[in-house]
């Protein structure tokens, strides 16, 4: 993926990422089985490899979130993919069902590249999270976690954002290592109903 591509994506675009994440859904309640976005009803940029996350929340809670930070295939192909997976296969929650449709809401985001942050302390990450509200990657011995930039919605200090990123990679909230790598990212996104 371009490191751009995120940021060419113009509104209709986005929508239309949107109703694939759509499509994807609603064809696990159909009789027919679902089919995956055929490439060439699409425009080149959403036909490059992209990484997405795609996250659903019921009532204004969430309900399941998965995706990639790395472009292996076509964007509309990993929206389609990981919306029916953010549905049925996210561990943390029970599958979607027919009666949370009416209540469902559908955010895709697309990723930029994760940039590497050069910070020698956990302190530095904070001052630098002050005043950029970005996404963000820890890894550390094999674990890792990433949040959204709008993880910042519900957790707006760097202080919070980072504690709670560290216990859903696994650790402490207060662990810290020399070797910790952090990366950062932006998203382009969109959101809407699923009716």
């Amino acid at each position: 993926m371009s490191a751009t591509l995120y940021q060419n994506l113009n509104k209709g675009e986005l929508t239309q990422l949107l109703d694939i994440a759509r499509e994807a859904i609603r064809g696990h309640f159909s009789e027919q089985m679902p089919q995956a976005p055929q490439l060439d009803l699409y425009g080149k940029k959403l036909i490059e490899p992209g990484a997405c996350f795609v996250t659903l929340k019921v009532d204004g809670q969430l309900q399941g979130c998965l995706g990639t930070t790395v472009a292996h295939s076509p964007l509309v192909l990993e929206v389609h993919n990981k919306a029916r997976a953010s549905a049925y296969q996210d561990r943390r929650f029970m599958p979607l069902v027919e009666e949370q449709l009416d209540s469902l809401t559908i955010e895709v985001s697309v990723l930029s590249k994760p940039k590497p942050l050069a910070v020698q302390s956990e302190q530095e990450l904070l001052d630098y999270l002050a005043t950029n509200k970005v996404g963000v990657i820890l890894s550390d011995n094999h674990q890792q976690a990433l949040f959204l930039p709008q993880v910042w919605e519900s957790l707006p200090k760097p202080v919070d954002f980072i504690r709670q990123l560290k216990i859903k990679a696994g650790w402490n909230a207060v662990y810290w290592s020399p070797t910790m790598k952090i990366q950062t990212f932006d998203v382009n996104s969109i959101h809407g109903k699923y009716f």
